[in-house]
């Protein structure tokens, strides 16, 4: 008797409703879909420590896949967002700012 370390599938197990069907991706050859479910595991599971592309290389997978389904599970709020977007939009806000204080600036200098 060995003990087995497998875990439950973590995004199969949260939502069941991705891999009720499989996906249908050739219209011509209706009898070979395609099930994320593997795909979905992976990018759960190693998704702090690779990229996407590190991730296509590992399972064999096309690297449009595997966007694919990083969108799909960001958007199921599986995985976040590798980057801080929000301190880059304030950073671009805050130099706007200072650009159109320092016309406000050139103005009141040039009336008073």
């Amino acid at each position: 008797m060995t003990n087995s370390t497998a875990t439950a599938p973590v995004v199969k197990t949260a939502h069941p409703e991705l891999y009720a069907n499989h996906t249908f991706h050739m219209s011509k050859a209706r009898k070979y879909t395609y099930n994320y479910a593997v795909i979905d595991e992976v990018i759960n599971e190693l998704w702090g420590e690779m990229t996407m592309a590190e991730i296509a290389k590992v399972l064999n997978e096309y690297p449009n896949r595997i966007a694919y389904r990083v969108k799909v599970l960001k958007d199921l709020g599986m995985i976040e967002g590798k980057y801080n977007m929000e301190r880059g939009k304030l950073m671009r806000m805050r130099k706007i700012l200072i650009t159109f204080l320092d016309d406000v600036d050139q103005q009141l200098k040039k009336t008073g």
